[in-house]
């Protein structure tokens, strides 16, 4: 009896130290962040997509927090158009930063272009919310 408590004891403390969750890991956590006119899925493996009004991207690194909160990943951004998208075109992508702060659910996220150093936007997300995008027409 004392041995197989002991085996179950050592299990469950084996079990706690392997497993770890994305927040564990210093990142966040997989699944949708949404807010006005923006919607981030976060994925397993830490990546991101991002879709705009007009526009998605790609963050290609893990969103990984610093101790205020503080992040900075790097990405991509492609702006898209009005009207009909011709069969095998593809919207150009710039390389972009993505920085912002994470408190919570809460999350700001300012999306800036790598070489013209141009601000796209600065957006308000929520954990588990639902986004409200309004898709070029």
């Amino acid at each position: 009896m004392h041995r197989a408590l002991l085996w179950t004891f050592a299990l469950s403390v084996l079990l706690a130290c392997t497993s770890s969750s994305a927040a564990d890991r210093g990142r966040v956590a997989a699944g949708v962040w949404g807010g006005q006119h923006i919607r981030l899925d976060v994925a397993d493996d830490g990546t991101s997509a991002v879709e705009l009004d007009c526009a998605h991207g790609t963050i290609s690194e893990p969103i990984a927090p610093d101790h205020s909160g503080a992040f900075r990943a790097a990405g991509t951004f492609a702006r898209e158009h009005h009207g009909p998208i011709r069969e095998g075109e593809r919207a150009a992508a710039d390389p972009a930063v993505y920085a912002g702060k994470v408190k919570g659910d809460q999350m700001t996220l300012t999306i800036t272009l790598t070489g013209s150093r141009e601000e796209v936007g600065s957006f308000e997300l929520v954990e588990g919310k639902t986004p409200r995008l309004t898709k070029c027409l």
